[in-house]
């Protein structure tokens, strides 16, 4: 019968192992759940309870916790608000392929550098919208070819934008892996409409105003009137901010 590792090894090696798997090169574990990337596999404190004792210790002693980093599409936001032009956007049109939990969760950590575009400028409206099946018309697949041929890759993900003198739109997509239909089951997998509610809160607290959530008033000035029902395959949500700029130039003068 073979021996089990707790009993071959004394614990001073055993250590050493544990380093050697638990140590991250950027001493750091990152929590950041909007990715598919995973900076450190946690699997081996699973593996029974005496090990996980002697691991948890060695895992703080060579790793901090970074429990978010800015996003990418965070830091496109941030830099876009620094150009004078996107200063006179007034309407914002974001398009994602789905609205359910990790894609509204990303999409949220973007809404900070939008409120400073409402604080700074003139943006009155942002609307975020998901068209898995409904019918499209050609210049939305012309927007969707762009965007598979010339998109640029954020957090996983593709992304570009176009804008006219007050209006932007943004469109999102998953890179193409496979075959459409291979596509069609994984989103079906990995469709996730728990947790939405809170992160409308959440959106809806950083903005103020009020939001809409397929068509009904769901918030107004940080006070829920509807329950959201959001449709994560053709949802929209649709933002009118209570932020401006009369505050901040008061403030200023």
């Amino acid at each position: 019968m073979p021996s089990s590792f707790l009993g071959v090894f004394p614990r001073e090696i055993r250590d050493q192992i544990y380093t050697y798997v638990l140590a991250s090169s950027s001493r750091a574990v990152t929590l950041s759940p909007w990715t598919f990337e995973v900076s450190l596999s946690l699997s081996l404190l699973r593996t029974c309870k005496q090990i996980h004792r002697e691991c948890k210790d060695i895992l703080w002693h060579h790793n901090g916790l970074s429990l978010r980093d800015p996003t990418e599409l965070f830091l496109k936001f941030k830099d876009r608000g620094k150009h004078r032009h996107v200063r006179r956007i007034r309407q914002l049109k974001i398009c994602m392929e789905l609205l359910d939990r990790d894609e509204l969760e990303w999409m949220s950590t973007s809404m900070k550098a939008l409120a400073d575009w409402c604080r700074l400028g003139r943006l009155d409206s942002i609307t975020i919208t998901a068209a898995w099946e409904r019918p499209r018309g050609v210049e939305e697949f012309k927007e969707i070819l762009s965007l598979r041929k010339h998109g640029e890759s954020l957090d996983g993900r593709l992304y570009q934008d176009s804008s006219t003198w007050t209006r932007m739109i943004v469109n999102t997509g998953w890179p193409r892996f496979s075959h459409w239909g291979k596509q069609r089951w994984l989103r079906e997998m990995l469709l996730d409409p728990s947790g939405i509610d809170g992160l409308l809160k959440e959106i809806h607290h950083t903005f103020g105003g009020m939001l809409y959530v397929d068509g009904l008033l769901c918030f107004r000035n940080f006070v829920q009137i509807e329950k959201p029902s959001l449709d994560p395959r053709n949802g929209e949500i649709r933002i009118l901010p209570g932020l401006s700029s009369k505050p901040l130039l008061n403030m200023i003068s």
